[in-house]
């Protein structure tokens, strides 16, 4: 497309903000046309960052943007960013320098960065600017390298460089974030925030840490909403698997913990993400997601270059339809996006990291290796009899059986309601687990891995006779809200025989909405610890945490006229 052309996209919803930021539509955006949605959340982001007045010049974003573009080997981006302006008298070598490190060696950016911007000058609002303009180059130049646009007419035809990586050591420094004073809070009636808790859960301190351009963060959200949440195309876990091997490329720890945490709650184990970090070539996925990580991940910032050219006849070859390649192409530029915005900022993990990249990774070594998790494998007094049934030693597993039943059983009781049915399954819950300890890796207890082998046993069968509840589901605020909460008695022995009360408290137990009596189940009953039933149940801690309080609330409530010291009733309650 030319420029005189630009006109036929101009009454088009996001052709207009693109024409309001250059001139006229470039052709890195026509050639998207088949997803306007992925268009409009693109340029959001654009006008949010790169047209909306802030505390830098446009002249100086643009700058920037070539600075990336310079790191990315980005010809086309280069070019569309040096259409000829007045010269920028305020451009200072310090913050190109500081956009210079963060876009080639964004692992290596640590709080020194920050206050040597501080001493010559820049707040922390500019400081944020500059980051946010840098993530914007590293979305368009990814997505100039996998959709290989033709330069527009009119634009400058400049000499081709390429980009480098690593061309001697780099020093790094441990991650002490966050690098920028604190953000002031967002209203209460924050839309962005409302979404974030919907689609995940929580609000993620990426997002929490850029209140200082609140429009940017609303931006960010809608874009996501336009992007990633939309399953008509590619589905949402394939998407967020997209982030999470983007993310491990770029050896961005924060993301890859907030990613294997978000697929947990979408019913994707723990251990598989850690698998897709690891290779995701041996994460047991369909040929054709292989292919697509494959390819996307040679998209990535830090990756760029090093691992050949995108390649969308692969991906048709395997039967990806173009606005399926199109909108993971758009998927690894949010990615690389998010990823240089948290390298910049140092968001601190929101939940303990798994995996955590260091300058081994930075320097790998020329022999095969296999990345090392750093979380700790817990200890585990079944390991022993485990190794010995992988052997081959099926007696071993008559020990675990014995071990083990009663919680198993305590377990499908406590789901299911019925005895009997508890029993039938504790049977083939201890089937399974011995058809597949072959697969047994370790990572989590024996014992929290038959838990959860149980629980999902439990759940098909309640799902098989009557419609339920999802376990996997969100939160939903507004289900409940307390309304009896009265002090229990000090001492409930004295009201109640010690019978009867663990009586009432299955029957409550049993009367929970099912997703929270499981977790109720897990830390009140059969004693695990939180990070054990997130792992048995594949949620992430904040979300077992959010179902244990709610369930307990219900169960209170339920229980509190049972419990309500005979002194502290009314006159008239005395009475009945």
């Amino acid at each position: 497309m030319n420029l005189t052309s630009a006109a036929q996209y101009e009454p088009i919803g996001p052709y207009r903000g693109l024409v309001e930021a250059y001139g006229f539509v470039p052709n890195l955006f026509t050639g998207q046309q088949e997803l306007p949605r992925v268009i409009e959340g693109e340029q959001r982001l654009i006008h949010a960052i790169l047209v909306r007045e802030g505390r830098l010049s446009r002249q100086l974003k643009d700058s920037l943007v070539r600075t990336v573009a310079s790191a990315r080997g980005s010809d086309y981006c280069r070019a569309l960013h040096a259409q000829k302006r007045p010269r920028d008298t305020e451009e200072d070598p310090a913050l190109l320098a500081f956009a210079h490190k963060l876009a080639n060696y964004a692992p290596c950016v640590c709080k020194h960065d920050i206050v040597a911007l501080r001493a010559v000058g820049f707040d922390d609002s500019i400081i944020l600017e500059c980051i946010l303009t840098v993530a914007l180059g590293q979305l368009l130049c990814t997505l100039a390298t996998a959709l290989r646009p033709n330069l527009d007419a009119g634009l400058p035809v400049l000499a081709s460089i390429e980009s480098s990586r690593l061309p001697e050591p780099v020093e790094w420094f441990a991650a002490n974030g966050p690098y920028l004073q604190p953000s002031p809070p967002a209203a209460s009636n924050f839309q962005p925030y409302a979404f974030f808790r919907e689609e995940f859960g929580f609000v993620p301190k990426l997002f929490q840490e850029q209140t200082l351009r609140p429009d940017v963060v609303d931006a960010e959200s809608q874009a996501l909403a336009q992007i990633l949440i939309p399953e008509d195309l590619l589905s949402r876990i394939v998407k967020e698997q997209i982030v999470l091997v983007i993310s491990a490329a770029n050896l961005n720890t924060y993301c890859v913990a907030v990613q294997s945490q978000i697929l947990a709650t979408l019913g994707v184990p723990l251990e598989d993400s850690d698998q897709i970090v690891e290779d995701h070539r041996c994460a047991g996925t369909s040929p054709a997601e292989v292919a697509l990580l494959d390819e996307v991940r040679k998209l990535a910032s830090w990756s760029a270059g090093s691992e050949g050219r995108f390649e969308t006849a692969r991906l048709r070859a395997h039967g990806f339809s173009e606005p399926q390649i199109l909108e993971a192409i758009a998927m690894a530029a949010v990615a690389n996006f998010l990823n240089t915005v948290q390298a910049g900022l140092g968001a601190v993990p929101d939940f303990p990291p798994r995996r955590v990249f260091t300058r081994k990774d930075l320097y790998p070594s020329a022999s095969p290796s296999r990345l090392t998790f750093d979380a700790t494998p817990p200890d585990d007094h079944d390991a022993t009899a485990v190794a010995r049934v992988q052997g081959g030693d099926t007696d071993a597993f008559e020990e675990l059986v014995r071990r083990h039943s009663r919680r198993v059983f305590g377990t499908l009781a406590g789901l299911l309601g019925n005895l009997d049915d508890a029993r039938d399954l504790t049977q083939d819950v201890f089937l399974k687990a011995f058809e597949n300890i072959g697969h047994f890796q370790g990572r989590s207890k024996f014992s929290t891995w038959l838990t959860s082998i149980a629980i999902n046993t439990g759940t098909e069968l309640l799902r098989q006779r009557k419609p339920s509840e999802s376990l996997d589901q969100g939160e939903e605020g507004d289900e409940f809200r307390p309304r009896q909460i009265q002090s229990w008695a000090d001492d409930p022995e004295q009201v109640l025989a010690a019978s009867q009360r663990s009586q009432l408290v299955r029957e409550g137990v049993l009367r929970l909405p099912e997703k929270y009596r499981v977790v109720v189940l897990l830390r009140d009953l059969n004693q695990l610890s939180t990070e054990e039933a997130a792992t048995a149940l594949g949620l992430s801690i904040p979300a077992v945490k959010a179902r244990l309080l709610r369930g307990r609330l219900m169960l209170r409530e339920s229980l509190a006229p049972h419990f309500i010291s005979v002194e502290k009733r009314s006159p008239d309650a005395q009475l009945r």
